[in-house]
């Protein structure tokens, strides 16, 4: 059976721009069981929102649903999987991870070894899991020194689609034998999940931050009015302005230099750190 086990729903908010994404729950497993998957975990940042609706989705199309929360540590993410109540954020590593397990759930490091720093990094090697593929580690890098560390540690692996939108849900597959809660739990923890991953699309990156930018166009503004001199303030605006209301591919080719860009810094920092 196809999981998807580290997607975001619209309670999902941002610390900069706060529409981080606009996906109902509801929706995205209507999507996830119309893309053939047959279990979901829907992961928001701190938060517990999405479980009722999820729920009720998932029971209506006939799919299992696993109650989730990507929780900051003190120390980076970690994504409890399994759990019944909400945990809450800015705790120590151990301390997270003793709050997972005693709710009877399992800890996963997602992304642990992103260039944003939001992963727990070596701290992986605490969890029962840890993400080798994730569908936003867009340069590469991330995920092949992920994949190196966690199966030379013998941790048990998983993927993440790490989904912000409909266009990116469902990117990376977990195929577990399972087929309810309990023994898609176990079956995680028993390293017996086979990952099938693809990266997601820069043009779907692009029309995301698009999409989140519009959402949160006033909230941008007022912090722009507040925090930018006059000259910058009025360049911001005009930036902001032309990028949403254009679909122009010149964007999508800035995405790829972004990109690249990161390579590049992802390799020299691999290089001067070995």
């Amino acid at each position: 059976m196809k999981y998807e086990l580290h997607c975001h729903s619209w309670y999902s908010k941002g610390r900069k721009i706060r529409w981080e994404c606009m996906m109902p729950p509801e929706q995205i497993v209507r999507v996830l069981k119309e893309k053939g998957f047959g279990g979901v975990a829907i992961t928001d940042h701190d938060s517990v929102k999405s479980w009722p609706g999820a729920k009720k989705a998932a029971k209506k199309y006939d799919m299992v649903f696993i109650p989730g929360i990507e929780i900051s540590s003190s120390a980076g993410h970690v994504i409890g999987l399994g759990l019944s109540e909400g945990i809450r954020p800015g705790q120590t590593l151990e301390e997270t991870l003793d709050a997972i397990h005693g709710q009877g759930g399992i800890a996963v490091a997602p992304h642990p070894f992103d260039l944003k720093g939001e992963g727990i990094g070596e701290g992986f090697i605490k969890c029962d899991a840890a993400e080798i593929f994730n569908s936003l580690n867009s340069s590469r890098l991330e995920n092949i020194k992920a994949e190196r560390k966690i199966r030379k540690a013998g941790i048990p692996a998983v993927g993440g689609s790490d989904a912000h939108s409909f266009g990116m849900l469902g990117r990376t597959i977990n195929v577990i034998d399972a087929h309810d809660m309990d023994s898609a739990s176990r079956e995680i923890k028993k390293g017996r999940v086979r990952v099938h991953g693809t990266y997601t699309p820069v043009p779907v990156i692009v029309a995301w931050v698009r999409e989140r930018m519009t959402w949160s166009y006033d909230d941008i503004i007022k912090y722009i009015e507040k925090n930018y001199s006059p000259p910058r303030r009025k360049l911001a605006r005009f930036m902001l302005d032309w990028f949403i209301n254009s679909d122009s591919k010149a964007w999508d080719a800035l995405g790829y230099f972004s990109i690249g860009t990161s390579v590049v810094y992802s390799a020299l920092r691999t290089i001067y750190s070995a």
